[in-house]
């Protein structure tokens, strides 16, 4: 109970932090997703030309001189509800500052996309730590941290892929797990498993590796069960056509817009010519990228990049935690840390693996990953029983926590379309004045929070129906069975 109660609250508080930060549209990136969104729900196509300007010339794709975003379709397929629901629902409390499309009241509906599946991510690392058996304290901190000492803060704000990505990988991850856990592949998180997995791609085009490692990785666990066991034919076509929907309505967007199912959006882009095949997109020798991911360096096109530990301090004691973590879980461990190391050293080889945002961003969808055994870390230090130890422990932990929480405010605040001017910051170090400026700087939608309470309060209690109904429908089935048995009892309450 107390999970699920923890469980609300973590949702709420991470989301309500994301979309208090959240700038609205803040760059071409963002701008290019809004680009096809308002092309596909607007006009029912994804040529852009209408919408072109949101992208800023930059991150465009053309074909025969049709204008397409050069984004994967998926974050502006699952954003459109978002912007839809806009219509029907209270105007904003105050309109967004946004750097595009200003004055449009559904951009504060459309920017709880991101808030949400960054507090859904936090939230998977949170269950993933407590179904490990780890005690609350590890598991709570340890989702903390990520929630707010790691770039998932940052990207829980924007409309970029990577919250929707992180959401989408870190649930494939947990739906595999507990699969392999229960040793059967259910119809159900088949089909389930497959729908996630595939939108991943859909939402991410790297994501791809991701998808079919995981496949490999339940093709080994399951290997018996998959080939002996009940219903396994029926679990598979699931898995196939959860999977199905969304690479098929890739499939499809490719061929219609660019010549082929596996030509992307890429192939065109006329800004990133190299972004078109592998070898030129991961060109980059890992003695120059992996140092620059991990702590400080630059990519290709001499943009700088502050690495994971120089960013994200407190992401130093995940190394404390991943022995523990493959010694009391090695079948899980292995591939929860081989995705996180796999796609750092992958991406340690992009051509631009700054992002253009001198964070490594691309790594966002899997940083979740690496707080797993940072969650092992905590778990340790808690069983310490030196005091003197156990309360220097504590205080290196809080203070790489505060460290880390401070960069990604000031990360944020330094961000596109935000506009914190250390100039205007009086050289003093703790004034109501400067706290409220810099505070300012950052929430600069906070006053629209109640707006996504509402939104969430919606859900909260449709969810809470469908369980009611789906436990009562439970309750007729067994009335009817055991009545179908000649063996009627009245069912408790």
């Amino acid at each position: 109970m107390r999970d699920r109660v923890l469980s609300v609250v973590l949702l709420i508080l991470v989301s309500s932090v994301y979309y208090a930060t959240s700038a609205g549209l803040t760059s071409s990136n963002d701008g290019s997703h809004y680009a096809l969104l308002r092309a596909m729900v607007d006009e029912g196509r994804f040529e852009i030309e209408t919408y072109a300007h949101f992208a800023e010339g930059n991150d465009l794709a053309i074909r025969d001189g049709v204008i397409y975003s050069d984004r994967p379709p998926g974050t502006a397929l699952l954003a459109a509800p978002f912007y839809l629901v806009g219509s029907v629902l209270p105007r904003p409390i105050r309109d967004l500052p946004t750097r595009h499309d200003e004055g449009n009241p559904r951009l504060v509906y459309l920017m709880m996309l991101p808030a949400l599946a960054g507090a859904g991510a936090v939230l998977i690392v949170y269950h993933l730590l407590r179904s490990a058996e780890l005690p609350f304290f590890a598991a709570l901190t340890a989702s903390l941290a990520f929630a707010f000492g790691s770039l998932n803060w940052k990207y829980g704000g924007v409309l970029f892929s990577h919250s929707v990505s992180a959401f989408l990988v870190l649930s494939g991850v947990a739906l595999a797990l507990l699969i392999a856990r229960t040793g059967r592949l259910r119809a159900g998180a088949a089909l389930l498993l497959g729908l996630v997995l595939g939108l991943s791609v859909v939402v991410e085009y790297s994501s791809a590796i991701f998808a079919a490692l995981v496949g490999l990785y339940l093709a080994v666990r399951l290997n018996r069960s998959l080939l002996h066991g009940p219903h396994r034919g029926l679990a598979l076509i699931a898995g196939g056509v959860g999977a199905s929907l969304p690479i098929g309505f890739l499939l499809w967007y490719n061929t219609l817009n660019f010549g082929g199912p596996f030509t992307t959006s890429y192939h065109f882009a006329v800004n990133y010519p190299w972004a078109a095949s592998f070898a030129t997109t991961f060109d980059v020798p890992l003695r120059q990228g992996l140092p620059a991911m991990l702590w400080y360096g630059f990519d290709a096109l001499g943009e700088e990049n502050q690495g994971l530990f120089l960013l994200m301090p407190v992401t130093l004691v995940a190394l404390a935690g991943v022995w523990p973590y493959l010694r009391g879980r090695w079948r899980e461990a292995l591939p929860v840390l081989g995705l996180f190391l796999g796609y750092l050293l992958l991406f340690s080889k992009h051509h631009t693996f700054s992002g253009f945002t001198a964070d490594g961003r691309y790594l966002v969808p899997f940083l979740g990953l690496w707080f797993v055994p940072l969650g092992y870390a905590l778990a340790r230090l808690d069983r310490i029983d030196h005091p003197v130890w156990k309360t220097a422990l504590l205080f290196a932990f809080y203070g790489l926590l505060f460290l880390s929480v401070r960069n990604m405010m000031a990360h944020i605040a330094f961000s596109y379309n935000y506009h914190l001017d250390p100039g205007l910051v009086a050289r003093r170090a703790a004034t109501p004045a400067n706290w409220a400026y810099i505070l300012g700087s950052i929430f600069v939608n906070w006053r629209n929070v109640p707006l996504l309470w509402l939104v969430e309060g919606i859900g909260l209690v449709g969810l809470i129906g469908v369980w009611r109904g789906g436990k009562a429908l439970r309750r007729i089935r067994e009335r009817a069975a055991r009545e179908a048995a000649g063996r009627p009892e009245s069912l408790p309450e």
